[in-house]
């Protein structure tokens, strides 16, 4: 098992109805996690409200020379956490090799082609609400939903970040108008010391004082996706799908 943009894993509602238009889910792994992290968690959430889809990070992870898991790459770990400077671009001849290869010279493009195909696969495969496709992603993943999500408002009806943060190197409000029909959940362990929570409460600041409607909820906890923080999602979504059209 290693990088593959088209590897994804899908969740099909149970008693699924071909008649029904389902919310989609589109969702993003943690550093170390695949496409099934988020999947596995969507019958604590519900087993009959969505379709889920989840997608793996395109960098493959070893520790002590045996598979880790997958990442989304350095332009999405935390800003206080990030490797130092020979990872902030790639080497020149990475870079030209790739192009000559035909591969996509930015991986963050390559990021996106990915996530849209797999929700154009979906939608071919399933019956899929196009306004109500939402990114739900935790840590590295909730940075990919805020910087895609954020990017093409326009496409989607929310993001849900758990124990995530806004990541740098892009323009979060470029699309401040668009992005003002966004709905966003932000939902967060207190004792999160990877990515701290005052650093959380910092970006949902900013795109609240920007006029983004932003939820954010604390949670007794760490890194780990709890019960509550599903039950909430869950709520939250319902609320969102069955709110009038503004």
């Amino acid at each position: 098992m290693g990088p593959d943009p088209n590897a994804e894993a899908t969740f099909v509602p149970h008693r699924y109805e071909p008649n029904y238009a389902y919310p989609l889910l589109v969702l993003l792994h943690r550093r170390g996690g695949d496409e099934q992290q988020l999947v596995d968690a969507m019958p604590t959430m519900s087993w009959r409200n969505y379709v889920g889809l989840g997608l793996r990070g395109p960098e493959a992870l070893t520790r002590g020379g045996r598979p880790a898991g997958f990442d989304w790459g350095p332009a999405f770990r935390h800003p206080r956490r990030r490797p130092g400077p020979q990872w902030e671009e790639p080497e020149p001849s990475g870079l030209i090799s790739r192009v000559m290869a035909g591969g996509p010279a930015d991986p963050v493009d390559a990021i996106e082609d990915a996530l849209f195909a797999g929700v154009r696969r979906t939608m071919r495969a399933l019956h899929v609400h196009s306004e109500r496709i939402f990114l739900v992603g935790i840590g590295e993943g909730a940075a990919v939903a805020y910087r895609i999500g954020l990017s093409h408002p326009d496409r989607f009806a929310g993001v849900v970040a758990i124990n995530g943060w806004i990541p740098r190197g892009f323009r979060p409000l470029a699309r401040w108008h668009e992005c003002r029909s966004l709905r966003i959940l932000a939902l967060h362990g207190l004792w999160n010391a990877r990515a701290p929570l005052q650093d959380a409460r910092k970006d949902v600041a900013m795109l609240r004082n920007a006029g983004l409607r932003v939820g954010f909820r604390g949670y007794e906890s760490a890194r780990a996706i709890t019960p509550m923080m599903l039950s909430d999602i869950d709520s939250w979504l319902i609320d969102q799908c069955t709110a009038p059209v503004d």
